[in-house]
């Protein structure tokens, strides 16, 4: 086989691979709204981060802040997503507010002492929020969260450098816990792939022998790529629930120009027939390239995206052929 052959086959591959990916991550991304299964492992990550058994819940407090609890779809809904910089000034405002003291104050009448006629609520609070947060600081009990927190506040000057060093600190372990996530949520990920494949009849055993085959239409799968490529229309940018309206309106653009090039997908009657004729060995085939589909589109878009224009720049570099 010749290596241009190849090379188009893998870009043709590439795209089918990318589109359905992406129809598996959309689909779980809604799996993960409905269950909330994102927002409760960001929960238990943060109660992880935060743990100090020494002094209180940090976490707890954390997602009762008033900024972080209206993120929440409804009481009983977790927030999807935090960001880096409303985390640190919730965190920096949880640890201030230890350092801060609350009492009631009796207001008698002017013209008789013993006559209570209010009760005010009198709040001592460093307005600093910097000052604020090493005097909250210097209240906590020693525990290695503390010692943790300490080493931001001695590194630093100001308050936007103490609330610059904790983002950090936590994009950097939202960092780890995205890996956490990739793997815990692998096996949802591959069943959601076999149910698309069986679903739709996605078998890559006969795509491959369709593009091996048919070389007009393996050419006209490949132009589909590379225009896409081009125009920048298909991107490998993680999918979210925000973005599900749009993304599956881009991707049926796509999906309509393959079907117009007979995409073998789907169950028509020619499957059937061919299925009936020889439902031994051809069973066995089929159930073999619905598997190979499920495990190739487990991993993902973004894997699929940067295998097709790869594979597309390596064909540009050669000789074109003819």
């Amino acid at each position: 086989m010749q290596v241009s052959k190849i090379l188009e086959i893998l870009i043709a591959l590439g795209l089918f691979y990318f589109l359905f990916s992406t129809l598996v991550s959309l689909l779980f991304e809604w799996y993960s709204y409905k269950t909330q299964k994102r927002g409760r492992f960001l929960y238990e990550t943060i109660l992880k981060l935060l743990n100090d058994p020494v002094n209180k819940s940090y976490g707890a407090s954390l997602y009762s802040h008033f900024s972080i609890d209206q993120l929440k779809k409804n009481r009983d809904s977790y927030p999807q997503y935090i960001s880096s910089d409303m985390f640190a000034d919730a965190l920096i405002d949880i640890i201030g507010s230890q350092s801060e003291t609350t009492k009631f104050e009796n207001i008698f009448d002017p013209k008789g002492s013993t006559n209570l006629v209010d009760v005010k609520l009198v709040e001592e609070r460093i307005e600093d929020p910097y000052k604020r947060f090493k005097k909250g600081l210097d209240q906590m009990n020693y525990s290695p969260l503390k010692s943790y927190l300490r080493a931001f506040f001695e590194k630093t000057e100001n308050h936007p450098d103490l609330k610059k060093a904790i983002s950090k600190w936590f994009d950097d372990y939202m960092e780890r816990v995205s890996g956490w996530y990739k793997t815990k949520t692998k096996r949802s990920l591959l069943i959601i792939s076999f149910l698309v494949c069986l679903a739709l009849n996605v078998d890559s055993i006969t795509l491959i022998k369709k593009l091996n085959s048919d070389d007009k239409y393996r050419k006209d799968l490949v132009l589909i790529a590379e225009k896409k490529a081009l125009e920048n229309k298909i991107n490998a940018q993680k999918i979210d629930s925000v973005d599900i309206t749009k993304n599956i309106e881009s991707i049926k653009s796509v999906i309509t120009e393959i079907e117009d090039s007979s995409l073998p997908i789907g169950y028509n009657s020619d499957f059937l027939k061919s299925k009936e004729e020889k439902i031994g060995p051809m069973l066995l085939w089929w159930i073999c390239g619905i598997i190979i589909s499920a495990f190739a589109l487990s991993f993902g878009a973004p894997f699929w995206f940067e295998v097709m224009v790869k594979a597309i720049n390596i064909r540009r570099a050669g000789i074109k052929p003819s």
